[in-house]
């Protein structure tokens, strides 16, 4: 009889044993899942140039009075977002005397040396005294006075056509060398919250201002 009740325990441990690990492996059988999601950003970027198609350097050797001389600057968005495009253009000056078409002298004083007719879309928006130079601050604007955009490789019509030297008299100015600076700016169209030309271009001044002293 003890051997007996020996062999009975030992079976109920082992089916024991067998449900433990029956229950262990059931408590892995889940189904497991996981998913991702990932944006990519590019960063764009303004770009903007300045040409003058119709510019010759030797027409601008040895000029005289009254002297018209083609000069036709123009900006041409490079980057690859939208751009409001801004010219800056320096005119020399000094204090010389001109004549009017008569012969008659005028009075001496501190004048630009060239003059130009501006063309449509460009808004003069901001002008700024030197000692040797006026600077003019033009924006590329529509019909209604606020900026245009450019899109990509688009381009603006000149500022101007060509420049004329003034009739200054003989001899004031002779062997100098007069260099007309054209500058181009370019913005971002998107997120500034204005259109207006003067702001923006007190944005650039601003960040330009920021940026130097970074």
């Amino acid at each position: 009889m003890k051997a007996h009740f020996t062999t009975k325990k030992k079976n109920i441990v082992i089916a024991i044993a067998t449900v433990c690990v029956l229950v262990i492996g059931a408590s892995f059988a889940y189904f497991v899942d996981h998913s991702k999601a990932t944006n990519s950003f590019t960063v764009g970027d303004i770009e903007v140039e300045v040409s003058e198609p119709n510019w010759n350097p030797e027409e601008g050797k040895d000029i005289t009075p009254n002297k018209v001389i083609k000069k036709d600057p123009l900006v041409t968005n490079t980057g690859v977002n939208d751009a409001y495009a801004f010219i800056s253009v320096k005119v020399p000056k000094a204090s010389v005397t001109t004549v009017t078409a008569n012969g008659t002298l005028n009075e001496k004083k501190v004048q630009d040396l060239f003059t130009y007719t501006v063309n449509n879309n460009w808004k003069l928006i901001k002008t700024n005294a030197a000692d040797d130079h006026t600077e003019y601050v033009y924006g590329y604007v529509g019909t209604n006075g606020n900026m245009k955009a450019l899109k990509k490789g688009e381009k603006t019509n000149p500022v101007f056509d060509s420049v004329k030297f003034i009739n200054i008299v003989d001899e004031q100015i002779d062997g100098q060398n007069l260099d007309i600076d054209v500058d181009a700016m370019g913005i971002q169209t998107a997120d500034l919250g204005t259109t207006d030309p003067l702001e923006m271009y007190n944005i650039i001044v601003n960040q330009s201002k920021t940026n130097a002293h970074a």
